[in-house]
Order: C-alpha cells, then structure tokens, then sequence
C-alpha cells in the first residue's frame, strides 16, 4: 500500500523532504477528499474530476500506488460523466486513504518525525 522507497527515490532520497511532503499530504488529501465528497453529492463532475486528479498526484508522490489506482479509476469515471461509477468508488477510496494515513503516520513515528 505505502512504498517508502519508492517515496524516496521521488524525493532522490532526501527525507526530510520526504518527511515533510507526507505531513502535508496527511493534511491536504483529507481536504481534498472532502472536496470530492462535496462536489459528488453536487453532482459537479468539473470538480469531482479536478479534485480526483489532484489527489492522484498527491498519492503518486506519497508512494501510495494502489490509492493513485483508485483515484485514477474515479478520474476516469468523472471524464467519461459516469456519476454513479464514482459513487460506486467512493467507498472503497475512501478506505484506501483511511489506510494510507495509518502507515504514513507509522512511517513518520518510526523515523522519529
């Protein structure tokens, strides 16, 4: 779920830029997931698209790949107006980011951040 290494290397191994990208993505990926819930329930497909691909960089640059799967399907759903589609998805991302969080704050514990 959380490729630490793979974070790094996106960072060319420096990890106190490493460390504080994952604590601001602990912060703005819950923002944007409101957003998106937000925009869903509008039935606002230009944001719930814009959001989704928002957060689709921000896992990328997290080492969370099965999260930027997630949002990708979801992005595509959105460009392709399938409302119900993203409904659908929304469950399960929103589990993926609940996981995700736990590890990145394990991997800021461990590191001593």
């Amino acid at each position: 779920m959380f490729d630490a290494e793979a974070m790094l290397r996106n960072f060319s191994g420096h990890h106190c830029i490493a460390v504080a990208t994952l604590e601001s993505l602990m912060i703005d990926i819950p923002e944007r997931m409101q957003a998106l819930a937000v925009a869903f329930a509008g039935g606002d497909m230009a944001v719930l698209q814009r959001e989704a691909h928002t957060i689709k960089g921000l896992a990328g640059s997290g080492g969370a790949p099965r999260l930027r799967e997630l949002v990708l399907e979801i992005e595509t759903c959105c460009r392709n107006g399938l409302l119900e589609d993203v409904g659908r998805k929304l469950p399960a991302l929103r589990a993926e980011v609940d996981s995700i969080l736990v590890e990145w704050r394990a991997f800021l514990t461990e590191r001593g951040s």
